[in-house]
């Protein structure tokens, strides 16, 4: 196992993780499925590494469920935890700021015990002004790094003050730390500002993780949060350019693995197999056209 400090110093790249492997983000097998199925569904598909959600881990330490547990399933497919989803509330203060805390605290345990993690998504909102979340975002940054973990800012139209990668990427610049960055999110991108501009003044290694899902054309729902939590299409199955999207990426230079996150209504319905290699399969082809 390394140590944290070696961890860090090797980001942002993936340790054993290259730009052709693939990660079955959390939310696309829904919430709460089984661990054990979970596993093996994404390693089965031909996924490399997988994601978790922090209130998943803990409901699961909750009902008695061990960290040997958790790393005897994952040793018994060949997977990791490098995603960890995620943290809200990190500009909180007063006794908000407590809560907010012991959440960081079972982030780095989580990546501690199942990794190591390579990132955690930072979600906005934040309060007060600009430099108020540059200074509470290095603040994370810094405790992250102690775990030898990264930080990425996921940026959310319409659900928060940090709509589009110009506002996250201040955040990152101004907080200065070396494992802050973005995290990328396709459907983010086409849905909000829709702006390959702001895509190309990311320095390519800032770009901590790419998520990748397709979309209809137009939104199925007027409420963002609901279109984008029920009604996301497997990639190469909706109306995204997906295919110039990864081309702009790879002009960039931006080599790291893909994260697979389609938050589906109908493939959750699906037995896990069926929708992990459905993800799986939909994803290759699309990287495919894009790299031809």
């Amino acid at each position: 196992m390394t140590t944290a400090a070696e961890r860090l110093a090797a980001l942002p790249g993936y340790a054993a993780l290259g730009p052709d492997d693939l990660i079955l983000s959390h939310f696309s097998l829904g919430r709460a499925r089984p661990f054990e199925e979970r596993a093996r569904a994404a390693a089965d598909a031909g996924f490399a590494a997988m994601g978790l959600y922090v209130r998943e881990y803990e409901r699961l330490r909750a009902e008695g469920t061990t960290d040997a547990d958790l790393n005897a399933v994952l040793d018994a497919h060949g997977l990791r935890v490098v995603e960890i989803e995620a943290l809200r509330g990190w500009s909180a203060t007063g006794p908000e700021r407590d809560a907010y805390l012991a959440e960081e605290r079972a982030v780095f345990a989580m990546s501690d015990a199942l990794g190591p993690g390579h990132h955690v998504q930072v979600i906005g909102p934040y309060t007060g002004t600009p430099d108020d979340a540059a200074e509470a975002f290095a603040g994370v940054c810094d405790r992250a790094a102690e775990h030898g973990l990264c930080a990425a800012i996921e940026f959310l139209p319409e659900m928060s003050n940090i709509p589009d990668a110009d506002a996250a990427m201040e955040i990152v610049n101004r907080a200065g730390r070396a494992n802050g960055g973005i995290c990328l999110d396709s459907w983010h991108h086409f849905r909000g500002a829709h702006d390959d501009d702001m895509l190309r003044r990311i320095p390519p290694e800032r770009i901590f993780t790419v998520q990748i899902d397709d979309g209809p054309q137009r939104r199925v729902d007027a409420d963002y949060y609901t279109d984008c939590t029920r009604y996301r299409e497997v990639p190469g199955e909706g109306g995204f350019d997906l295919v110039g999207f990864l081309s702009l990426l790879a002009g960039m230079g931006v080599r790291i693995p893909l994260s697979v996150e389609v938050i589906s209504v109908e493939l959750q319905r699906l037995p896990a197999a069926e929708a992990a290699r459905r993800m799986y399969e939909g994803t290759r082809a699309v990287m495919a056209a894009a790299r031809a």
